[in-house]
């Protein structure tokens, strides 16, 4: 098996179109580079959970996102079945998160960790989806040549970076099909999710917990408080029935 169908083995089989499966197998086979697979997502360390830095950071958040997809896609996908079948939705939304960062740092890392080309961030994805677009990778199926499920694919990592593409064209609000601008956003918004920093909160939710300052602000308040006014209106209601 190659790297890829043993790293992202459990996100393949959820792809029960073969044909979108090999797509993003040979996708890695021939435009990944070596990075990819070891650098963390973040270079500076700012804007991604732990889990996402260190070695193979960018790989784990790659996961997270495809996770992320899944599970916005149980909320959203009514925008899109009417148009696109379920598991077929389903299938180019991990297909498009598997592929989404695959080129995240441009040419590559410098000695300092960080990226050999400025402004990166906003331009990966559409430079990833111009690559494959340009290869003889492709999906095809229809008479025209590409298949809806390309050129949705190519879309969602073209802008998955949301407001922050640097190509405006590319954004997911530029996209006048609006079957296309609900899949970018749904991609946009699974990225987004997978990249926020969540451990400072979870951190403080775990210490309330471990506090029990919840538990103790509801026992004092039982304990002090009157009723709400309900069970006291209950109560009369009763005693009066019973006179």
């Amino acid at each position: 098996m190659t790297k890829a169908e043993t790293i992202f083995q459990k996100e393949l089989n959820q792809i029960h179109n073969s044909e979108i499966k090999q797509f993003v197998i040979t996708c890695f086979d021939k435009l990944c580079p070596d990075y990819f697979w070891t650098c963390p997502c973040s270079t500076s360390g700012k804007h991604h959970p732990q889990v996402a830095l260190g070695v193979g950071g960018l790989v784990r958040h790659t996961k997270l996102a495809v996770w992320w997809g899944i599970e916005l896609l149980k909320a959203l996908k009514h925008e899109l079945t009417a148009y696109v079948h379920s598991q077929q939705l389903q299938d180019e939304v991990i297909a498009t998160l598997l592929l989404h960062d695959m080129i995240k740092n441009g040419k590559g890392l410098g000695p300092d960790g960080r990226s050999l080309e400025s402004g990166v961030t906003g331009t990966h994805g559409v430079t990833l989806a111009n690559k494959i677009h340009d290869s003889d990778i492709s999906l095809h199926r229809d008479v025209a040549g590409e298949s809806m499920s390309f050129h949705r694919i190519i879309n969602g990592i073209a802008g998955h970076m949301g407001v922050w593409t640097t190509d405006i064209n590319f954004r997911p609000y530029k996209l006048t099909d609006p079957v296309f601008r609900a899949f970018v956003d749904l991609i946009h918004l699974a990225d987004y999710c997978a990249s926020r920093k969540v451990d400072e909160i979870y951190s403080k939710l775990e210490r309330e917990k471990q506090d029990g300052i919840i538990k103790r602000s509801t026992e004092r308040a039982t304990q002090s408080s009157p009723c709400c006014g309900f069970c006291q209106a209950e109560s009369c209601e009763t005693a009066t029935e019973e006179s």
